[in-house]
C-alpha cells in the first residue's frame, strides 16, 4: 500500500493544505512529464496522478487514510460492516430512487444526499482525528453507501428526460 501523504511530503491527516498539494502535484508534473523524461518518469507521473486525485478529494483522502490503518471499505470483504440502521436508511432511500417520478424531487433529493455526504465527512474528520476509528469508518460507510445512491439518482433521471 503506498502512502500518497508521505509521496507528497505532508502529514498523514485529515485536514491537509489543498493548494499546497496542487502546487506540489505541478511540480512533480513538471518533473516527471512523459513528454519530457524516460519510461521509468511515466511510472512516476502515474502515481502522481493517482495520488493527487485521492488527496484532493475528501471522500478518496477519508478511505486512503483508513486504508493506512489496514481497513479499506472499498475493496475488503472483512472490513468494518455497515449498522442496521445505515442498511436500513439505504434500503429506503434506494427504494425511493425508483418510485420517484419527477426532475424536482430527484434534484432536491441530489442535494439532501450531497448535504447528508458533507456532513458524513466532517464528522469521520472528527472521529478520525479523536482516533475513533470504528465510529470514523461508520460514517465514511455511510458516505459510501450515499454517494452510489447519487450515482442510482443521476440514472433515475437520465431515465426520465
Amino acid at each position: 500500500m503506498k502512502n500518497y501523504f508521505e509521496l507528497f511530503n505532508l502529514p498523514a491527516k485529515f485536514n491537509i493544505n489543498l493548494l499546497e498539494v496542487e502546487q506540489k502535484y505541478h511540480r512533480f508534473q513538471n518533473q516527471f512529464h512523459p513528454d519530457k523524461a524516460d519510461f521509468s518518469s511515466i511510472e512516476q507521473s502515474i502515481l502522481f496522478n493517482e495520488a493527487y486525485k485521492i488527496l484532493s478529494d475528501d471522500f478518496l483522502r477519508a478511505s486512503h487514510l483508513l486504508q493506512l490503518k489496514n481497513i479499506d471499505i472499498e475493496n475488503d470483504e472483512n472490513h468494518i460492516k455497515p449498522d442496521i440502521s445505515t442498511l436500513q436508511e439505504i434500503l429506503d432511500l434506494q427504494e425511493k430512487i425508483v418510485e420517484i417520478d419527477n426532475l424536482h424531487e430527484i434534484l432536491e433529493l441530489k442535494n439532501n444526499l450531497n448535504s447528508q455526504i458533507k456532513n458524513l465527512i466532517t464528522n469521520f474528520q472528527n472521529a478520525f482525528e479523536a482516533n475513533q476509528i470504528k465510529e470514523a469508518t461508520q460514517f465514511l460507510i455511510k458516505a459510501k453507501y450515499l454517494k452510489k445512491s447519487l450515482i442510482d439518482l443521476k440514472n433515475r433521471q437520465k431515465n426520465l428526460n
